[in-house]
């Protein structure tokens, strides 16, 4: 294993945040943190919560189409939340001295709210200022969701490019070539590799009237050399997979959130990205929402998420893996 990040995600603290109408909290250890669930107990409203904190305001990187629906919006004998807030705290290390860190974030549905650092209430700018030097700035921008993971490959060229650009920018190198450029073609094969051990990945950059583009080919076993757009659905989620993992890897995050993954990929690619993980998770901190066994064998911590009969969102346990519960697990 590689070494651990300086700060990581230790503990989140959600209430009255989309399903989760009351208090509820949960705590991460560096390395893999898995949550698991039925469908539509609200387990990506967690890692909505995480990037909400950070700042995001998008409603639709949120899942949301009005403010309205970030609060809980009550049941038969729960009234709506007037209120949401959400807490992270960070730790530097694992020993008992180590340093923390906790921001939080606040709303009301009149629209008012803010940011605290440490139960201090502080401006915008002074929060975001220290979210960048626990070099947590661009943590909002390092997750992929399920519904999103071939988004980038869809794209043209030159709009791929961009997305890109948007998430990396030029990073102080020189405008006409960006270190990331350099960087990103490598991290791309070093990442297939693990899902398509014969396979070979290429990212090329070029100019298009006028526009900087970027093309992404494989040549997959049988010396099949393919365009994202040529390639089939499952080639398509496995190497959109391995090229954003590369994106991130140029990002100063230290987590990624992965929302669901694995469905889109067959059996053989889910027993391949066992070593992608492991190889992700030994630089930074990984926080993963999931179904597969393969996936939880893996997991440091395991959170199970369940509703009440009215709908709401709870914890129903939290453990540590070890052999011992992994033979008793089941998947809910």
């Amino acid at each position: 294993m590689g070494e651990k990040p300086g700060f990581f995600l230790e503990e989140v603290c959600i209430e009255g945040f989309k399903s989760f109408s009351e208090k509820t909290e949960m705590g991460f250890q560096p390395g893999i943190g898995v949550i698991i669930g039925n469908n539509g107990v609200g387990k990506s409203n967690i890692l909505d919560a995480i990037v909400w904190v950070f700042g995001e305001d998008d409603l639709s990187q949120l899942r949301c189409r009005t403010h309205e629906e970030l609060f809980f919006a009550g049941s038969k004998d729960s009234p709506p939340a007037e209120k949401i807030r959400v807490e992270l705290v960070f730790r530097e290390g694992e020993g008992k001295k180590a340093t923390k860190a906790v921001f939080s974030r606040q709303m009301h549905r009149n629209g008012e709210g803010g940011f605290s650092i440490n139960g201090d209430p502080v401006p915008r700018n002074d929060f975001e200022v220290q979210l960048a030097k626990l070099k947590f700035a661009h943590a909002p921008k390092a997750i992929i969701r399920q519904e999103q993971i071939n988004d980038l490959l869809s794209l043209e060229p030159d709009r791929r490019y961009q997305w890109v650009k948007h998430r990396l920018g030029a990073d102080g190198a020189a405008p006409s070539r960006p270190r990331w450029e350099e960087t990103l073609p490598p991290l791309f094969q070093k990442y297939l590799d693990y899902l398509i051990p014969d396979g070979n990945g290429d990212v090329r950059f070029f100019k298009h009237n006028g526009k900087k583009s970027m093309e992404v080919e494989v040549t997959l076993p049988g010396n099949r050399r393919r365009r994202a757009h040529q390639l089939s659905g499952g080639e398509k989620s496995v190497t959109s997979l391995a090229l954003k993992l590369a994106v991130f890897s140029n990002l100063e995050s230290p987590f990624i959130l992965l929302d669901e993954v694995e469905p889109s990929l067959d059996y053989t690619h889910h027993k391949s990205m066992q070593a992608l993980l492991k190889s992700v998770a030994s630089g930074r901190q990984l926080i993963m929402i999931t179904h597969l066994r393969s996936t939880v064998e893996l997991a440091d911590t395991v959170h199970g998420v369940r509703t009440r009969w009215d709908g709401s969102s709870f914890m129903k346990f939290y453990f540590v893996m070890d052999e011992r519960l992994l033979r008793l697990y089941k998947c809910c």
